[in-house]
């Protein structure tokens, strides 16, 4: 076939027309796109803002839902409203009252069902209300649109724009062939560049619509926290990859790439544990705890990289009953094994009474000679300790130490060999009580049968830290993290009001203020469960300075029962005078802002959790005692709940409050001119960035504030803050309703 041409001149005049007319069409049909655009925003940004229009609510673990038995009404229809009310505590709630606030078009077939009340709302129920009226069109509301009809007109309405601006296009490239296309008009041009600007503006509102606060905040989402069972977690950062692992008490290990979303992984000995320990079990622990298994006698591992023997160095411990323990050195090449067992560290439980265990099975000899009197090893209110709970560190100057112990003779150190990874045999310890042991070493805490347990030591600052947990590690046995310091790592360690952690005497831990209490059993506004028995901690500091405790924790218990456990990562920060305090909520990925907050930012109200040291977590007939920042019943409120309906294509609204009861926190308020008023007054103020200083009854305290997100489902973003003054650590956490709560008057 024949092809025709146009000629040049003919085609500049029709491709010229064309474009103009195009461009005024295009233009023409932009405005006419924007008409149905801007009201999808605006109806998009109305239905963000109406979200309190759901009859929803949640706050302090009570949760509330709303339902219609129909989207909407014709003039003189039943309506059927249903109020479902969710206690989400492990607790239980009482004296749950409902107030409804229906308008005058609702006519209530039941008048006394404006008010609805629960005596008792058992922990995890939930209760249906509901309320039927005859509804009728009130003349006067708003006239309800649809969303969807403007969503879907306006997608309509850019899918044809986008066909007709591709179609001429086309049309323009067809009609201009291979010849030059003409320069366009300048008010074309200026066309295009008004499209274009309008279609970007528009693209951006939509991102900014659909970008959630969490991203933005670099924060975590509920979804990505995932937890584990470790007990007695101790925590190490492999370098070469940035994996965090932790190792703990029977075989348990678990690795995560950002401290939140956790997941289990195995190890050699994880089932070949009876090879690799057979030497040390059956040698020593075993003959005198025959009775016992090898499986559940593997306690709190520590794991460290030794620079020197270019080996992932594991320091475990090998429980025998009647301290007849020993801690054992296995190495690998990589962190995740295999390992293999190179010999033990130390012993305890050298001539028990108790048992019949051979010495001489012992380095004991090696260590203070063979004609050594072993008589003091046998005064168990002295010198029996328990060779369990390895903490292995460098100090300072690069040498390595190893703590070790618990309860019964305390906590001892030991220099080790870093060409070996085992005991330093040339370091040579002088007997005197209470200040170090010619086999155990040096004594940095405990003794005398007190309870002290878990020893664990970073270096922060300018001091080196030691962790113990106090009490017995369940539910209602008290467990709890204290803090000593020292200049040194073999100590002196000191609490803040210059306490040492050796004992001196027998006492009762529970009732005693000696060691900065970090934090106990505890309940306030954002947390899904009562949280307990917190305790046998790691610590570290990140290669970007951020300082953490790692630790398990139990759960508000029925009746000692059901506690369970599981790994939680909290935020710790130095004061001002460098003492360490833990962050309230556990660990989303929260920053301290390098320069601080406003006023605007920390003037509200606050729970006040105050960690009494003598306190702790107990169980008495039916009554839960001892949970700090539980002290009283209070009746609290959760206003303005509102549903919206829609009758004969108007707006109608069901309003209702709901109160209740149940065991609240103390409360302060932070004010704009530096008072603090409510359980505790005094004063407050900003010292540097997020750092803060308060005077309450007298006291002074220093600590930061930090913005984090609580550990509700919903994962709401709180201000707190924590302290410590006079040796008793204090939280702040923003109140449960998590609206503005600026106490004072704008200045």
């Amino acid at each position: 076939m024949e092809r025709k041409t146009l000629k040049t001149g003919n085609t500049k005049k029709i491709v010229s027309v064309c474009f103009r007319a195009n461009i005024t069409f295009l233009f023409a049909l932009m405005l006419l796109f924007s008409c149905f655009v801007t009201p999808v925003f605006a109806e998009e940004k109305e239905e963000t803002a109406s979200t309190a229009l759901d009859g929803s609510a949640q706050a302090n673990g009570i949760s509330v839902t709303t339902t219609t038995d129909k989207e909407s009404y014709k003039d003189g229809e039943t309506a059927v409203l249903t109020v479902s009310v969710k206690n989400t505590n492990d607790y239980d709630l009482s004296d749950i009252k409902i107030d409804f606030s229906v308008p005058k078009n609702f006519d209530l077939t039941d008048k006394e069902s404006r008010t609805q009340t629960i005596d008792v709302l058992a922990a995890g129920e939930s209760k249906d209300f509901q309320l039927t009226a005859i509804v009728t069109e009130d003349p006067n509301a708003l006239l309800v649109e649809s969303v969807a009809k403007f969503s879907s007109t306006a997608l309509i309405a850019a899918l044809i724009a986008a066909i007709i601006l591709i179609a001429m296009i086309y049309i323009i490239n067809l009609l201009g062939g291979n010849h030059k296309t003409p320069k366009p008009p300048k008010k074309a041009i200026s066309s295009i560049l008004v499209i274009a600007l309008l279609t970007a503006s528009m693209s951006s509102m939509t991102s900014v619509v659909s970008v959630s606060a969490f991203t933005e905040d670099g924060l975590a989402e509920e979804g990505d926290f995932s937890r584990v069972v470790v007990h007695d977690p101790s925590i190490v950062k492999d370098p070469e990859t940035g994996t965090y692992y932790i190792f703990g008490s029977h075989r348990a290990f678990a690795k995560t790439d950002n401290l939140i979303g956790w997941k289990p992984f195995q190890l050699n000995i994880s089932t070949d544990y009876e090879t690799v320990f057979k030497e040390p079990w059956t040698s020593w622990s075993q003959p005198a705890s025959p009775n016992a298994s090898l499986s559940g006698m593997m306690w709190a591992p520590d794991v460290i990289w030794n620079d020197t023997m270019k080996k992932w160095c594991m320091y475990m411990s090998i429980n025998g009953d009647n301290w007849c323990s020993s801690i054992c050195l296995l190495t690998a090449d990589n962190i995740e094994g295999p390992y293999t067992f190179i010999d033990e560290v130390v012993y305890s439980g050298i001539n028990n009474p108790r048992v019949q265990v051979d010495p001489a099975k012992t380095d004991i000899y090696k260590v203070l000679g063979e004609d050594a009197d072993l008589e003091r090893y046998a005064q168990t209110s002295f010198s029996c300790i328990n060779a369990i709970d390895p903490c292995v560190r460098y100090d300072e100057n690069g040498d390595l130490y190893m703590s070790y112990g618990s309860w019964s003779a305390g906590i001892y150190m030991l220099k080790l060999d870093k060409e070996t990874g085992l005991r330093d045999y040339t370091t040579t310890y002088e007997t005197e009580r209470d200040v170090s042991d010619a086999y155990l070493g040096i004594k940095i805490a405990g003794g005398y049968y007190n309870s002290g347990e878990a020893s664990y030591i970073i270096h922060a600052g300018d001091y080196y830290y030691l962790f113990m947990s106090y009490a017995a590690l369940e539910a209602m046995g008290g467990y709890q993290m204290r803090i000593f310091r020292s200049k040194e790592i073999t100590g002196p360690y000191v609490d803040q009001n210059g306490v040492n952690a050796i004992w001196k005497k027998a006492e009762d831990i529970k009732k005693t203020g000696y060691g900065v209490k970090i934090f106990g059993s505890y309940e306030m506004s954002g947390l899904q469960k009562v949280q307990v028995a917190q305790g046998h901690n790691s610590a570290f500091v990140d290669d970007d300075g951020k300082i953490y405790v790692v630790y398990h924790t139990r759960f508000q218990s029925d009746n000692g029962r059901n506690e369970g456990h599981q790994v939680r990562v909290h935020q710790l920060f130095l004061t001002e005078d460098d003492w360490l305090v833990a962050a309230p909520y556990e660990y989303s990925g929260e920053t301290l802002p390098e320069e601080g907050y406003s006023n605007n930012d920390v003037c509200m109200t606050y729970d006040f959790i105050y960690h009494e040291p003598t306190k702790y977590y107990q169980v008495v007939g039916n009554v839960q005692l001892g949970i700090v920042g539980n002290e009283e019943q209070t009746t609290k409120t959760i206003e303005g709940i509102q549903k919206e309906m829609v009758v004969a294509h108007r707006q109608a609204i069901v309003e209702f409050n709901l109160s209740y009861t149940h065991e609240g926190a103390e409360k302060v308020a932070l004010h704009k001119d530096g008072t603090v008023t409510g359980d505790y007054t005094g004063t407050w103020k900003f010292t540097e960035g997020a750092n803060v200083e308060m005077v309450l009854n007298n006291v002074t305290y220093k600590g930061v504030f930090i913005k984090q997100q609580d550990e509700a489902t919903t994962r709401d973003m709180r201000m707190t803050f924590t302290m410590l003054g006079d040796n008793i650590t204090v939280w702040g956490v923003q109140t449960g309703d998590l609206q503005s709560e600026n106490t004072t008057e704008e200045s």
